[in-house]
């Protein structure tokens, strides 16, 4: 849930909750017809889907100035293990740039290391556009880094096409 909604998303615990009740209550409903692992990011999926669409609304009606977290630094790690945390830091704000349908197939295929079709069915799509969100996911995401020094200096992992 955390690489889906944002590391800095304020609510996470709150969604873990639900996405968490969700998975117990509809596990005796499970058919087995995906691998279980699938079957609990489609339902964080839409957790998070139903969420975000509930705060827009919300927020039409609310307005209210959020703060970014200050990020600490533990200064007794060595330089290199800083940059890293940097580096790590500025690839989730890059990931928090993307359309959440574009976050989430980058973050469910590239990161949690998980198959088209599996994305597919997690995001409730068919794999020729889970493809090209994840097509477009990289590219806004690569323009992005390539653009923030920070990240460019440290050299980048390889972006590519499934």
């Amino acid at each position: 849930m955390r690489a889906l909604a944002g590391s800095n998303a304020t609510d996470l615990d709150d969604l873990v909750q639900v996405a968490a009740e969700q998975v117990f209550n509809k596990l005796p409903f499970f058919e087995g017809r995906s691998d279980l692992v699938t079957w609990i990011y489609a339902v964080c999926y839409r957790v998070l889907l139903k969420q975000r669409r509930w705060y827009r609304r919300w927020s039409l009606r609310f307005r209210l100035e959020q703060e970014g977290d200050p990020v600490v630094v533990d200064e007794s790690l060595p330089s290199a293990h800083v940059e890293l945390q940097e580096r790590a830091r500025r690839l989730e704000a890059g990931l928090a740039r993307l359309s959440e349908r574009h976050r989430a197939v980058v973050v469910l295929h590239d990161l949690e290391e998980l198959s088209v079709a599996e994305v597919a069915l997690i995001v409730d799509s068919n794999e020729l556009t889970v493809r090209s969100r994840l097509r477009d996911g990289r590219k806004q995401l690569r323009a992005w880094l390539s653009s923030d020094g920070a990240v460019a200096q440290g050299g980048q992992h390889e972006l590519t096409s499934p």
